[in-house]
């Protein structure tokens, strides 16, 4: 199948080891087409998206909200308690709804979660946008505005939801990028 990315875009920008893959599983209860993503491209994992999946993470994060927001001791609306917790975008908690495939982030000081990516595809693509991004800034800080410009573009026609609100994580990060904290 054709994604928006490679798994061999991923590897090339993350490193092996900074790829997860996902058992895929016929009957896992997850949305089958994310499934076969997380499976056949994987998830990457690096200082601004942090896989759950991390295999030396000392103390693991649960793998569904419920459980985790019961450790943190703050209510769940019930018809989250099963979605899936990817793991941790630098702004706050990025979680997967099994059932439509699509992803949610719970910020850091929120209750409330909201919609960040149509789907998991969309929020692969952003982190693989985001590493050229910071890395292509890295090298050239006088061109910060141009690579910024390119970053929204290249993400808007994959997937408008991630940048359609100013306040939405992926504009605080580039903010903070065009502020030369990255």
């Amino acid at each position: 199948m054709k994604y928006a990315v490679s798994g061999e875009e991923l590897i090339r920008l993350f490193g092996l080891d900074g790829v997860n893959y996902f058992p895929q599983v016929t009957d896992g209860g997850l949305h089958p087409p994310t499934a076969e993503f997380l499976a056949c491209v994987g998830l990457p994992t690096d200082n601004t998206f942090v896989s759950r999946a991390e295999p030396e993470n000392a103390s693991p994060t649960p793998t569904e909200l419920g459980p985790l927001f019961d450790e943190r001791g703050s209510a769940c609306p019930p018809e989250q308690r099963g979605w899936v917790v990817l793991g941790y975008l630098v702004t706050g908690l990025v979680v997967l709804d099994p059932v439509s495939g699509s992803v949610h982030s719970y910020p850091e000081g929120e209750e409330e979660g909201r919609l960040l990516h149509r789907d998991v595809e969309s929020l692969v693509f952003t982190l693989c946008a985001f590493r050229r991004l910071v890395d292509a800034y890295a090298e050239d800080e006088d061109e910060a505005e141009e690579h910024a410009h390119e970053f929204r573009q290249a993400v808007t026609a994959v997937d408008p939801t991630p940048l359609g609100d100013e306040d939405t994580e992926w504009n605080r990060l580039l903010d903070e990028v065009l502020d030369g904290m990255w």
